[in-house]
């Protein structure tokens, strides 16, 4: 009989037959993963969950929104850990529009036409569970000519997105309410909390999942088997995924990595933009080294905080609907894709990250603008008028970050300031490591299938999504890729009429 599971030992009788629920693993709980779950919910697949946070109920609140801390520590406390990092929990700021440029390439994939009907859904879906009302930001025909011009007599490129920005301080709420939804509607979901996968592998048609604790490893590590697999594993787990047995029969061909810095400066500098279109997407082409360079994750009125990795620790930035401070802050990023024979851009990105926190004492480090241009280590910062939202130590990015990446950064922020002036002060703060690195790219179809059967790459961890946005996009697309296959595969009249002579 079919994968369907309906064969049985023959001689039994077709009445004690009965259907055996195919088994799925998703690995990761991140934006992508919520919502496959949330098309999975009710589906006739068995879903096993593994994700290495623990429920959201028992997910840490921010300590500074607790009153313990005023300022983030230099190591990430559980509220950037693993597993509570990704963007569905962190600033929580959503692309609306279907763009070629931002939020990832799932453009190509799908087409305009069906990727802007589901990143309505994903709109409607955040909304429909937003405890309070969050209205989506969009440029008016005045704001758009404004920055037009102001982009282009700067050498810069603005390209349009309509914008959701829920906040760090409403992420807790809207993810709990959506999951909880989704296991109303699924008693077909079993979820692993805290578990970490250790390895996907092959196993003829299936696929065979090693697992264990994550905070708490034992030595009792299980293996299950499943019919079908979505990793949703995020940039965290980029690394991670290369190292998996099937990695190398997968159609990959060369990916990026953008590595950079968070940049905080003061609110007053950049307030005319963040009131019009609180991110605008700017991209620039390095006059030195021709490389693209892109501001990513703008953070107005909000807080740097790190991001930890447990081998290294990045940076990274969040703001709040209610609690702001009088900073902007966002990153600068450089993309960079590299050819043969180098094949490890993760290993590159983290590399620099763990050379900037062996520099830095085993956290961030920070360096006022003016020390870079002078070529001078920043030694305090207790007259300097950017005062750090993220206590960390002072330093020189340049002995870690290669020249041409730091060189395209200074000429990025001496062109942004020609649209906000100030951000260029040298008392403006430069925060590292701020590293995003991406799986090779990973040939998939249009429903996020690999070129292995039955296994789905969704979320940042594909490298065709970098925001929730798109990630989520592509959550739903491996959901309903997957149902699609069990349709296929349930049984017909015709079928059971069959198995009855």
């Amino acid at each position: 009989m079919s994968r369907a599971g309906l064969g049985t030992p023959s001689g039994e009788s077709f009445q004690s037959r009965r259907i055996v629920m195919q088994k799925l693993a998703l690995v990761g709980l991140g934006a992508s993963g919520l919502f496959a779950l949330k098309e999975l919910a009710g589906a006739p697949v068995e879903v096993h969950v593994f994700d290495v946070g623990p429920q959201y109920s028992k997910r840490y609140a921010c300590p500074i929104d607790q009153g313990k801390l005023t300022v983030c520590p230099p190591k990430a406390c559980s509220y950037c850990a693993p597993g509570q990092s990704a963007g569905s929990w962190n600033d929580f700021k959503v692309i609306l529009s279907a763009s070629p440029v931002i939020g990832g390439r799932l453009y190509e994939l799908i087409g305009e036409q069906e990727l802007q009907k589901r990143l309505d859904t994903v709109r409607q879906t955040i909304l429909t569970h937003a405890p309070v009302e969050i209205p989506v930001v969009k440029p008016n025909k005045d704001d758009l000519d404004w920055i037009n011009k102001r982009a282009t007599l700067a050498g810069m490129t603005y390209h349009y997105q309509e914008l959701l920005h829920c906040g760090s301080d409403n992420a807790p709420a809207i993810n709990t309410s959506i999951l909880n939804e989704i296991i109303e509607k699924g008693p077909n979901i079993v979820f692993h909390w805290d578990s970490k996968v250790q390895s996907v592998a092959r196993r003829g048609e299936r696929f065979a999942v090693r697992h264990d604790g994550y905070r708490k490893p034992t030595s009792n590590e299980q293996e299950d088997i499943f019919d079908y697999c979505i990793l949703s594993v995020g940039r965290g787990g980029a690394h991670w995924l290369t190292q998996q047995e099937f990695y190398k029969a997968l159609d990959i061909y060369p990916g990026q990595v953008d590595i950079g810095v968070r940049v905080e400066t003061s609110c007053y500098f950049t307030e005319e933009v963040d009131k019009r279109f609180y991110e605008p997407k700017l991209y620039y082409i390095s006059r030195h080294t021709g490389d693209v360079v892109r501001n990513f994750c703008s953070n107005p009125r909000g807080y740097v905080t790190p991001e930890n990795h447990r081998d290294y620790v990045l940076v990274n930035g969040h703001s709040k609907m209610f609690e702001k401070s009088e900073n902007n802050n966002f990153a600068v990023l450089v993309s960079k894709t590299f050819t043969r024979p180098f094949k490890d851009p993760q290993l590159y990105s983290q590399t620099i990250a763990k050379v900037v926190n062996m520099l830095a004492g085993g956290g961030p480090l920070v360096q006022r603008l003016g020390d870079l241009r002078a070529g001078r280590r920043t030694k305090s910062l207790a007259n300097n008028m950017i005062k750090p939202t993220l206590e960390a130590e002072c330093g020189d990015i340049s002995l870690a970050y290669p020249h041409r990446i730091l060189t395209s950064i200074m000429e990025y922020l001496d062109a942004l300031d020609k649209i906000c002036p100030g951000v260029a002060h040298d008392s403006t703060l430069l925060f590292a490591p701020e590293c995003k690195s991406y799986p090779d790219s990973i040939a998939v179809n249009k429903s996020m299938e690999t070129n292995i059967e039955n296994l789905f790459i969704i979320g940042d961890s594909s490298s065709w999504t970098r925001g929730v946005g798109q990630a989520t996009t592509s959550g739903l697309l491996a959901g309903e890729g997957v149902k699609k296959k069990l349709k296929e595969l349930a049984p017909t009249p015709a079928t059971v009429a069959q198995a009855v002579s």
